[in-house]
């Protein structure tokens, strides 16, 4: 716990925040009441007594600042681990923040570049373009003449985030000992998952580099535009991208006005964001509004690439499955799908997820397409994983909550549009590439190539075997579920056995004792009648238990 101590004004903060917002008991499941004044849960729980628990969440998260800002719109896309109406509050958080001090940003650049702005930048304008929580970003013409945009981030922001994410992972650490909805949900692996996003945020030239492979990918495609970076000014603080002059894609009337054609640029920008995801398996995560303009053409910018998702070929072509399968109204094909891609936390209903699968596709069944929201339907899919406890993997979220964003902003600029329509074509030809003699041969060489790595490794884990043997250190673990009960029934059974074998030892001795006593002998012939008697009252007690059981 050294770092509780460490960061210990910050902890206080966090405890009295979660305190006030109504977490109090939080606070005491995590052995942290210590932090608390005595007062604090008592007096301030009871001003946000009349919001629900997802509003209190809201509050608190705004109120903890911009990392836990950031860790609520994560949270927000993932809706296999909270509850849908836990997802409509955390959607409502925004980073936007008061812009930083110019003097900062050219204490930043200074220091980043080793030089002064006036001489890196012809013109720097001092009142930045936006501004959030890591950083801000301001428009200048170089030195050289060209006209960029220079994202600058935010001073000691780093020293905050990294001090957030040490006290994240020890609440966490903290909620998965002590209760079990912490284990349950794996609260570090989800920690780590955010941490490990949000520290490459923290670092522009990794944006820089998705940017160029954004670019790469485009190069040759007349209905996307990329901006250059400029590397030569850029650094883990300071990132120069080229400015480029589009109108908003979410300013329809500038784009009549324009001359564009609205159905055009819908239709490129959802084509270019779906081969971003079925062709390259490397997408744009937050398409809203401000990172996409449009170009004379209807041709599509992508800017911001701090937030990009990857998909790896075989989950891709479980998604194409899965899409397939949605526009044939194939249940059984959507579950399989569904089971391929999540993680299941136990033994799942598949009965039961055939029911609500089947209810879902009543739902849409006979619709034309373009009447089918891919984002409702997607959404509705993943509230069944919910339900059914499967896990659904972050990569897989971030392209629901992806085509959910380009969904809502196309249908802004053409009402009649499909995004299944348009998907359709892509998962056909993903799924006429798998059979191609080229795919099938490489296919076929990578099994090989598992079955001999497999192969060699097997005498050697059979010798390890053979070693714990001949050592005595082999050790078999087995679980058997019910095994009481199987005992139970087991003494039953050798218990009865038990008592018949004693009543006809009993019959037999006594039939042998009458048997050989003589006509004058009464206290042999007693013994006998009592050994009888005995026999039968057993005999007549065995019988009365087995007919109670039923099971004769």
């Amino acid at each position: 716990m050294g770092r509780r101590y460490r960061h210990l004004a910050r902890y206080r903060e966090v405890a009295n925040i979660l305190a006030k917002h109504g977490f109090g008991y939080l606070i005491g499941q995590l052995g942290l009441r210590e932090l608390l004044p005595r007062w604090s849960e008592r007096v301030q729980t009871k001003q946000r007594a009349r919001l629900t628990a997802p509003q209190r969440v809201f509050y608190a998260l705004e109120e903890l600042g911009p990392t836990f800002v950031k860790l609520g719109q994560i949270l927000s896309t993932r809706p296999d681990l909270i509850p849908r109406e836990y997802i409509v509050e955390l959607e409502r958080l925004q980073d936007d923040v008061p812009p930083f001090p110019f003097e900062q940003v050219q204490e930043v650049i200074r220091q980043d570049q080793g030089k002064e702005i006036t001489e890196l930048y012809r013109e720097f304008q001092p009142t930045p373009l936006a501004s959030a929580s890591i950083g801000q970003v301001h428009r200048a013409v170089l030195i050289s003449g060209e006209e960029v945009v220079v994202k600058v981030q935010r001073p000691m922001i780093q020293q905050v985030i990294e001090t957030d994410l040490e006290i994240m992972f020890d609440l966490a650490r903290l909620l998965e000992a002590r209760t079990s909805w912490g284990k349950f949900y794996r609260l570090v692996d989800i920690v780590e998952e955010f941490a490990t996003s949000l520290l490459a945020e923290l670092d522009y030239t990794v944006e820089g580099r998705n940017a160029d492979r954004f670019k790469k990918m485009f190069t040759d495609d007349p209905t996307v535009y990329i901006p250059q970076v400029y590397w030569e000014y850029s650094t883990k603080r300071v990132l120069i991208l080229e400015y480029v002059e589009a109108i908003k894609v979410s300013a329809v009337e500038r784009l009549i006005r324009a001359g564009y054609s609205r159905e055009k640029v819908a239709q490129n920008a959802v084509n270019a964001l779906l081969k971003q995801i079925y062709v390259y398996g490397f997408f744009h995560a937050d398409p809203h509004p401000g990172n996409l303009g449009v170009l004379p053409g209807e041709r599509i910018v992508f800017m911001d690439f701090g937030q990009v998702g990857r998909i790896d070929a075989a989950t891709r072509e479980k998604a194409v499955d899965m899409i397939l399968a949605m526009v044939r109204y194939d249940v059984g094909g959507v579950m399989r799908s569904l089971l391929d891609i999540g993680i299941a936390q136990h033994t799942v209903n598949k009965q039961v997820l055939r029911r609500d699968l089947t209810r879902l596709q009543e739902k849409y069944y006979g619709l034309p397409l373009s009447q089918i929201s891919v984002g409702e339907a997607l959404q509705e899919l993943v509230d069944l994983s919910f339900k059914h406890q499967i896990r659904i993997p972050a990569e897989f979220t971030m392209v629901i909550k992806s085509l959910i964003t380009m969904e809502g902003l196309v249908k802004q600029l053409d009402p009649k549009i499909s995004m299944l329509d348009v998907a359709e074509p892509f998962a056909r030809k993903l799924v006429r590439g798998r059979l191609t003699a080229q795919r099938l041969q490489r296919r076929a060489l990578e099994a090989l190539g598992e079955l001999y790595g497999i192969m060699t490794r097997v005498p050697q884990q059979v010798e390890n075997i053979l070693g714990q043997v001949e050592e005595g250190e082999l050790r078999l673990q087995l679980e058997h579920r019910n095994l009481n009960r199987v005992m139970q029934r087991l003494n039953i059974i050798a218990n009865r056995i038990a008592l018949s074998i004693m009543i006809a030892g009993l019959i037999v001795g006594s039939s042998l004792i009458a048997q050989r006593a003589d006509a004058g002998s009464l206290w042999s012939l007693q013994i006998a009648e009592g050994g009888f008697v005995v026999a039968m009252a057993m005999g007549l007690w065995l019988i009365v238990a087995i007919f109670r059981t039923g099971r004769f």
